[in-house]
């Protein structure tokens, strides 16, 4: 059997009573980290802006634009996702640089709502979505994301396949045929970091996720082997040969990539994550301030240059892949979160004089190659000649150094009380916890649709 039948297979096949409890128990937890952010997302001007866009261009009653609205299931699909990488605030794999539940959930619900499908098949979907993006991006990682591609919008649009692809009860072949289309349509450049069309990667993966499963599902044909060959998916996006489709079965149904997903504490690039926590303790734990620090040397990979390329950020868009200005937000804030990525924040006076005082000092293989799980040192001088320096070796919220519970609904709440009343707010919460069970679907609808 090749590579590409056996994941659909997997996808066709899978109940979710095959998947075990702590797997399913983190599919929610990641669903309402998503929610949360997508929430916010939909009233930021990305979301205004792919708002306007979907109702003009998808207009329809078929699935929910989160807070905003209904459209077509492919145009809501493409509106959510867009709305939860908005503000670079959602979900990543620790292993891989993958934002994987904004395509996958987007794509997931949208089919759900266009053909009456439950909580219980929304799961599912999810779950067998989130393991093809996650084996999809191993098997053409590194080379793929060092050629320039940005794997959420690519590799992602797998994962929204299969997820619909699932909720549509396809069977195999119609699996097949969706990932052959699916990957007619994959595509995302590193090169829009920084720009509206970052957060757009997710939802195109998403739209044409869902398009793929659609198309399928009314006949449309593809190549059924489109994993396989030497034309196949992986050997075209892997210049260099390395592409390896036994990522794509090792240990299919066995073992469950959303226990790889960590959830992010700030909403920047994750390489990030690392320096500014390793920041905020350095602060907290020596009671420094703005006018107490000279200055700030933050120590990454070289790796991580490919990505951090805004060293004096404009705007907030920038500034998410701008270490100058995440720390220097950290120095003011101890703690950003959403409200401080805005461009006012990062042009203000204030903020200018704290970006100032950070320095880059990114050198090959500093930790090990690879981006080292984005580790960081940061070492801090003061204005009284002290020097304090720590290092993070895990970016905070992935699975090797995970986030309180209590700090994930913090995040939550603090990117649902813009959009929707704290007693809607509970409500969604609730519901994704108990999205398995009857009913619970349309509650989770009812609240997001306020």
């Amino acid at each position: 059997m090749g590579a590409t039948e056996a994941l659909a297979a997997f996808v066709a096949e899978t109940e979710l009573s095959d998947v075990p409890e702590p797997p399913q128990q983190k599919a929610k937890e990641a669903i309402t980290d998503l929610v949360g952010v997508a929430l916010y997302g939909s009233h930021h001007d990305v979301g205004d802006r792919i708002t306007a866009f979907v109702e003009a261009d998808s207009a329809g009653d078929a699935a929910t634009m989160l807070a905003r609205g209904r459209a077509s299931a492919t145009g809501a699909a493409l509106a959510n996702a867009t709305y939860g990488h908005a503000v670079d605030y959602d979900d990543t794999f620790e292993s891989i640089v993958i934002h994987p539940t904004s395509p996958v959930f987007s794509a997931t619900l949208a089919a759900a709502e266009s053909v009456g499908a439950t909580g219980e098949d929304v799961l599912r979907g999810y779950l067998v979505g989130v393991d093809v993006a996650y084996r999809t991006g191993h098997s053409t990682y590194p080379s793929h994301y060092d050629n320039g591609w940005h794997s959420t919008g690519t590799v992602g649009t797998f994962g929204a396949a299969a997820a619909a692809a699932s909720v549509l009860g396809m069977d195999v072949e119609g699996v097949r045929n969706t990932f052959g289309i699916a990957a007619s349509a994959s595509s995302a450049l590193k090169k829009n970091f920084g720009t509206m069309t970052k957060p757009l990667h997710s939802g195109h993966a998403a739209q044409m996720g869902l398009r793929a499963a659609l198309l399928a599902d009314e006949g449309f044909t593809a190549d059924s082997d489109v994993f396989d060959g030497e034309l196949g998916y992986g050997h075209v996006m892997t210049p260099d040969g390395s592409y390896d489709p036994d990522e794509l079965t090792d240990d299919l149904g066995e073992t469950w990539a959303v226990m790889d997903i960590g959830y992010k504490p700030y909403p920047s690039g994750v390489i990030t994550h690392a320096a500014m926590d390793a920041f905020r303790e350095l602060l907290v734990e020596h009671d420094l301030g703005p006018d107490d620090v000279e200055r700030v040397v933050v120590s990454l990979d070289d790796a991580a240059s490919k990505m951090l390329h805004h060293e004096n950020p404009s705007t907030g868009l920038e500034a998410k892949f701008s270490i100058e200005f995440c720390l220097a937000s950290v120095l003011r804030e101890r703690d950003p979160g959403v409200h401080e990525f805005t461009d006012e924040y990062v042009t203000a006076p204030e903020t200018r004089e704290q970006t100032a005082k950070i320095e880059r000092d990114f050198k090959p293989n500093l930790f090990g190659g690879d981006y080292a799980n984005y580790a960081a040192r940061v070492t801090v001088e003061t204005v009284d000649s002290e020097e304090y320096s720590t290092e993070m070796t895990h970016a905070p919220g992935h699975p090797s150094n995970p986030l309180s519970e209590e700090r994930i609904r913090a995040k939550f709440d603090e990117c649902t009380r813009d959009v929707i009343t704290d007693e809607e707010a509970d409500v969604v919460y609730d519901a994704i916890q108990h999205l398995d069970d009857d009913g619970e679907l349309d509650r989770l609808i009812d609240a997001v649709s306020a």
